[in-house]
This record gives C-alpha cells, structure tokens and sequence, in this order.
C-alpha cells in the first residue's frame, strides 16, 4: 500500500438497534482528498470519528500505511483533525495555537519557531500570529485551525464540516485554499461534508453515503455523469425523473412517445425511471418529434435560466435549463407552449 494510504474493511457500527454503518469497504491513497458526502444521519461522521478513533467500530479493520490501527487509541494514531466549531483555545495566540501540538511533541524551539511561521505564511496569516482567536473572522480561525492541524506533519488530515459555520462567499474562497494548500503539502485528506458543491470542487474522488451504506465511490465527474443509483442521481446535483415502460430491451416508452435507449434496460414491459439532467433536456419549437410542455416558472440564474415546464402527457413538471441566447431564440415567456426532446445519449435508465 501507498505512504499513509488508508484502508478500510467490513467497518460495521450499531447504536443500540440501529445499524449506523454495514459493511464499509473503502481504499483512500496516498495524497488524495476523499469527500464523504451524504444527508444528515449517512454515517459519514460516524465513519471519520471511528477512523480517528473517536469511536470504536463493532466488527472491521482499519490500517493505515500497512499498519492496523483498529484499537488503537486517537493518540496513536497519524492524523490532525479540524472541526466544524474551530476548537482553537482562546487564551493562546495564533502562534501558540498552531504550536500546541509541537510543544507536546517535544520539537526544538528553533523547530517550532520555523513550522509554525512556514504555515502561518502559507495561509497568509504571518502577520496575525500575535493576536488572538477572538480578533480574527470566521475564515482566518478556519485557516488557523487548520495549521495547527498541519503543524506535526501528520500522515492523514480529517475535515468534519470545516466550512459548514461560514458565510457562502467565505467558503467558496476557503476550498480554494484548502485544496490548494492539500496538494502543495499532499497530506491525504477525509473531508465529509453534506454540501454537493464542496464535494464536487474540492475532492479527488467523492464517497455519496446513505443509510449506513457506501452508493457510489468516484471522481466528481463519474458521480454527476454516471451516478450508480436513483439516489445518486438525485443527490448529486438537480436531476429529472421519468416513469416509463420498456417496449423492447433497448426502446422505453414516455406518454405517447418512444424513446432508443443508449444500452439494454432489461426485460420488454418491465417498469423503468429514466433520469435526465435538466441541461440535457431540450426545448424546441413544438414538432411531431417532440413532448408537448407548457412553461410554467423562470428563473434567471446569471449563465442560464431554470424553466419549470408541465408536461400533460405526463402530468408532470420538469426542469430545463437553457442558456439565454437559446431563451431569446425561442423567445421564451410564462405560459409559452413549446416542445420538448430527451436526448437518448443523456438518459440514464434505473429500475422502477
């Protein structure tokens, strides 16, 4: 296995009745960041709190660079950990904050002095080392934080909802920072989140949890383009659903239209959700082709605009978006009529 490559297997966690975590089977390598995403009440924080050692799993193993560190306790293991809440203490400095952990660890003065001001000046705070938690924003105690979680150079850095606490132009700015500086350092990273944007933009390869289970593992990419399941599908990112019946195994009918179908669905007559995402979907002027909708809302989201349309034949609603220049082509209005086609190459086909 990689350097401070982390593996886990068959982790399994009760609470009393509930099965919090069933058969977890995870590879994380050396100098990757993994997002666990997933709803409130997934696993994903039960699951970073046990790699931590913060809770005990009920049945599994964890070893971390060829070491098992399944019973061992949080002080023995390799990571810095920064939480939600921040945690600094507030009556040390910013400095002494970051140079907690190395003064326990019993590094030289002249060792401490280097560390601590190399990452104060990588997080831009070098000049903030004197003061204290209180007279700093949200973002720069973030920032510390996570300093001080770097100080001892620890093999893995866990991140419970690091940025959940800040305002939303704070946090765009701070994943640019933390990705940056994870790879500059290239420390394996865990950062579990529940917010789909951050993990999209910050991880090497996202973990979508539910229920206790592992959905999907995979770049942001193949979870947004190829999602494993309707939940995925409808996680990660807006997504449409289409009841519909298969007419052969590879032609799926929707109302009264047939739809070719990008690969083999399964048995003729057998029920099927077909799911598009709504810049997929395409608004034409009405044809024989073509879903008769209606527009029933717009909204104008600077590069495109979400339209909201009902399809009678379906007696549904579903979301379109579409650039402007498509919109004034079209000349776009409440209550239009338009068509509507679902590209076959866009659609992705999971069982009713």
């Amino acid at each position: 296995m990689h350097a401070h490559g982390l593996s886990l297997a068959n982790i399994n966690k009760h609470f009393g009745h509930f099965h919090a975590l069933r058969d977890i089977d995870l590879q994380i390598n050396a100098g990757e960041l993994v997002c666990f995403l997933g709803p409130s009440g997934c696993g994903k924080t039960t699951l970073l709190r046990i790699i931590a050692g913060l809770e005990q799993q009920d049945r599994g193993s964890i070893t971390q660079n060829g070491r098992d560190i399944s019973a061992l306790p949080p002080r023995e293991r390799d990571f810095g950990i920064v939480f939600q809440s921040y945690a600094l203490f507030p009556n040390l400095s910013v400095f002494d904050n970051v140079a907690f952990g190395l003064r326990s660890l019993k590094w030289a003065k002249a060792a401490i002095k280097t560390r601590v001001m190399s990452l104060l000046d990588l997080i831009g705070l070098a000049d903030q080392a004197r003061k204290y938690p209180n007279q700093l924003s949200g973002g720069q105690q973030q920032r510390v934080a996570l300093a001080r979680a770097m100080a001892p150079e620890p093999g893995l850095l866990l991140l419970d909802e690091p940025l959940s606490a800040l305002d939303a132009r704070v946090r765009q700015h701070l994943r640019r920072e933390i990705r940056s500086l994870q790879q500059q350092l290239g420390v394996t990273t865990i950062l579990v989140t529940h917010d789909q944007e951050e993990a999209l933009t910050m991880a090497d390869r996202v973990v979508v949890m539910n229920h206790g289970v592992i959905e999907q593992v995979g770049s942001p990419l193949e979870i947004y383009q190829q999602p494993a399941s309707a939940f995925v599908a409808d996680f990660v990112g807006a997504m449409n659903f289409v009841d519909s019946t298969l007419t052969s195994t590879q032609q799926a009918q929707v109302g009264e239209q047939l739809f070719n179908l990008p690969s083999p669905a399964g048995q003729q007559g057998s029920a099927l959700r077909l799911a598009i995402r709504p810049e997929e979907v395409e608004l034409c002027s009405r044809s024989g082709d073509s879903l008769p909708v209606v527009v029933e809302q717009l909204d104008f989201l600077g590069t495109y605009i979400r339209s909201h349309v009902h399809v009678p034949s379906l007696n549904q609603r579903l979301i379109v978006d579409i650039d402007p220049r498509s919109a004034r082509a079209l000349n776009l209005a409440l209550g239009q009529h338009l068509g509507m086609r679902l590209p076959a190459n866009a659609l992705r086909c999971f069982a009713a």
